[in-house]
């Protein structure tokens, strides 16, 4: 799943989705595919404006051996804020600049992620979230992280556009994160700290001393990511009843 770690460090994957919200597979799911790929060693679920996967996969960890990060996807009113660390939901609907407080008034680490992707808004309130970013507005704003590599595949040009503002305007930490919505995904994208534990990774976040490391897909794995956004797409378009 993931290249060789250097001794001393662990892989991170801090941006997971779960049917919880717009993933296909269960937190029990997420956790048995890790703990039978041997990597990463931790995982952050962050459904769409909901703890409620993530809270499930941390009650499980200790079945599987897998380290849990509780996290959000929150919807600010001007875009997707990743909340890690969390011991409550973030409301969505906020300004960013309450969003980050929300978080880190609980004592959590606010990411920006793929903060140069640009999905269309969802056109009624029942459709499904989509990928919308903060963008630049992530330099004037407090955020611990800046998501420099996502997974998803397709991003590469958001990619080098996150890494370049980070080193040159804003110079946080950098994460890397699959941004999974189905298992195959899980660990293409990755965050790199030194140390072991979930402590250890939000030390590394707070210190800028993470790195953001990406893996590509087998043909047989954007086959199988296509067919989920198909369905996905012909969900968001399907009637309200």
């Amino acid at each position: 799943m993931i290249a060789a770690v250097p001794a001393g460090y662990s892989a991170a994957d801090l941006h997971i989705h779960t049917r919880f919200s717009d993933g296909r597979p269960s937190p029990r799911a997420v956790l048995s595919h890790v703990k039978a790929a041997g990597r990463p060693d931790i995982v952050a679920i962050t459904d769409h404006n909901t703890i409620t996967g993530a809270l499930q996969a941390a009650a499980l960890a200790p079945e599987f051996g897998v380290t849990v990060i509780v996290g959000e996807e929150v919807s600010s009113v001007a875009g997707h804020i990743l909340g890690l660390f969390l011991q409550e939901r973030v409301p969505p609907g906020l300004t960013p600049q309450a969003t980050l407080a929300a978080i880190h008034a609980q004592g959590g680490i606010a990411v920006a992620p793929h903060p140069f992707y640009q999905a269309r808004r969802p056109r009624r309130p029942t459709e499904l979230p989509t990928m919308e970013s903060i963008g630049s507005l992530a330099a004037a704003l407090p955020f611990d992280a800046i998501e420099v590599v996502n997974g998803t595949p397709f991003l590469g040009r958001a990619n080098l556009r996150a890494r370049r503002f980070n080193q040159t305007q804003v110079r946080r930490a950098e994460t890397g994160a699959s941004d999974a919505h189905i298992l195959d995904a899980i660990g293409k994208g990755y965050t790199l700290f030194p140390g072991e534990t979930a402590a250890d990774l939000r030390l590394a976040l707070l210190n800028g001393a993470t790195a953001a490391r990406l893996r590509s897909y087998h043909r047989g794995e954007l086959l199988h990511y296509l067919q989920f956004w198909l369905r996905l797409s012909l969900a968001r378009r399907a009637p309200a009843w």
